[in-house]
């Protein structure tokens, strides 16, 4: 059995199907701001619409969902006082709104301000932070009065504790101690005066005497006498003297008494207890100061998870979306599916990015479909056809519901697809490998190898003779046929007729 040597491109294809679809889809669902299931109040856009950034798509039980460009997915709330790149995202989105918000990734006052007027020109009041943030704010507002009352009280007590005895008391004192001091001068005086009198009278006694001893004429009772006056005399200088001492000591005693009271007048003030009482009491009013600053920055207006859907590209398209308000779910409220939101229960499902189109290359493929390799879909309805690209094909093999396992792949086309393409299934052609130019071709059975390894062609001559051996090299093979190349330049042309079988 023979056949031809043929002289062709030979290209090995792979021919399978894709589904166009955006390269990016998002689905709005209920916002966390809902309790239950939800109402659709009011739709704000329609199948095939464009949505630009800020636009509201729905409101649910009277909250909004807007649309902002940004390509962090939307995993929180985002509350005052939070940071990350979601909230740069979101700062990022109100200042090309208009806003003006912090860019610093942290959900600070700007960024309230910027949320809160951004909610109330679409009409809306953004969600607080908690049901509790005007309660919170006030209770740390009044332990900061608190705080800070206590503070001024024992700081007047520090200072009236610091600023000594009254001067009247001072006075006071100073002046017993003056009066204490003369009382012991006087007391003195007092005391040398007596002293001086009672020694005037003792000698005068004494003279008295001496002239009555003296005098012939003096009898016993008149010496007696003179004797007694002496003896008083003598008691009377004796008892000056006495009486003089003690007023001394007991003046000296009140002097020093009076010392005494005027040093501890003067005696600085312990203020070891009132200045650990205000110490404590700033504390507490620093500790009330921070609280408060605390609440504050986490409390305030907030950006409820779901109320902002972010989409890599704007303006987005819009695939489905609920048909009528009503409750969600219910025949009034456009279920999801046909003619409402989508399949996946969302209520409005969203493109952005560009036309691909996603693929599944079979397991005998694999080999040979690889990413940078140029394509060519076909959209058979309107017989166009459009190069593309293997953008990124799996390592893993995947098996669809329907059965179908390979190798997840995407298509990205050379230029936009025409947007009615969305959703539709068209046909994808890649050309693995290919001679690029007129090749010698034969058959797969024509091609053996020898015990030497070397590839070879088994050629028929003229009648009644035998076949001959040629050397060739084979190149890629498509279809059952492959490439070939004589090692001896000459020995094969097309036409010639190699054995396929005996």
């Amino acid at each position: 059995m023979t056949a031809a040597v043929e002289l062709r491109v030979l290209s090995a294809t792979v021919i399978t199907r894709g589904d166009v679809r955006p390269e990016v889809s998002v689905s709005v669902g209920l916002p966390s701001s809902i309790d239950g299931a939800g109402v659709v109040t009011a739709l704000g856009v329609a199948l095939g619409d464009d949505v630009a950034e800020g636009a509201r798509v729905v409101e649910v039980s009277g909250r909004p969902v807007f649309v902002l460009g940004g390509d962090v997915p939307v995993y929180r709330s985002l509350r005052p006082g939070m940071n990350g790149a979601d909230v740069g995202q979101l700062q990022a989105a109100l200042l090309r709104l208009g806003y003006k918000p912090e860019s610093d990734g942290v959900f600070g006052e700007a960024t309230k301000r910027a949320v809160a007027e951004w909610y109330a020109a679409a009409g809306y009041e953004p969600v607080p932070s908690s049901p509790r943030a005007a309660a919170e704010v006030a209770a740390a507002e009044q332990s900061l009065i608190d705080a800070r009352l206590a503070a001024d009280t024992a700081g007047l007590a520090l200072l009236k504790a610091g600023e000594g005895p009254p001067a009247s008391a001072v006075a006071q004192a100073t002046s017993a101690l003056s009066a204490a001091e003369r009382n012991v001068v006087d007391a003195k005086a007092q005391r040398e005066s007596s002293v001086a009198e009672a020694t005037a009278a003792l000698r005068a006694a004494r003279d008295q005497r001496a002239r009555v001893f003296a005098d012939p004429t003096s009898d016993a009772a008149a010496r007696d006498e003179a004797d007694l006056a002496v003896t008083r005399a003598i008691n009377a200088l004796a008892s000056a003297r006495r009486v003089g001492e003690g007023s001394i000591a007991s003046a000296v005693e009140q002097a020093g008494l009076a010392k005494l009271q005027l040093t501890e007048v003067n005696k600085p003030a312990d203020l070891t207890e009132p200045k650990a009482l205000f110490d404590s009491a700033i504390a507490q009013r620093t500790a009330a100061e921070v609280a408060l600053a605390a609440v504050k920055a986490s409390t305030g207006p907030t950006v409820a998870q779901g109320e902002v859907v972010f989409v890599p590209s704007l303006p987005a398209r819009v695939l489905s979306v609920v048909s009528s308000l009503g409750a969600v779910g219910s025949a009034d409220g456009g279920p999801p599916g046909e003619g409402g939101g989508g399949g996946d229960g969302s209520l409005v499902r969203l493109a952005a990015g560009r036309l691909v189109v996603s693929m599944m290359v079979r397991p005998s493929d694999a080999g040979l479909v690889r990413p940078g390799m140029a394509l060519v879909l076909l959209d058979e309805l309107s017989n166009s056809e459009y190069p593309a690209t293997v953008a990124s094909v799996s390592a893993d093999a995947v098996t669809r519901p329907d059965g179908q396992t390979g190798f997840p792949a995407i298509i990205t086309p050379d230029a936009e697809l025409p947007a009615a393409l969305a959703g539709a299934n068209i046909r994808v052609t890649i050309t693995a490998a290919s001679t690029q130019t007129e090749s010698l071709v034969v058959p797969l059975a024509a091609v053996s190898s020898g015990a030497d390894g070397n590839e070879r062609v088994s050629v028929l001559g003229g009648e009644g003779t035998d076949p001959v051996d040629v050397a060739v090299t084979a190149g890629i093979s498509a279809d059952g046929f492959v490439a070939i190349e004589p090692v001896k330049a000459g020995s094969l042309k097309a036409g010639d007729r190699v054995v396929v079988g005996r």
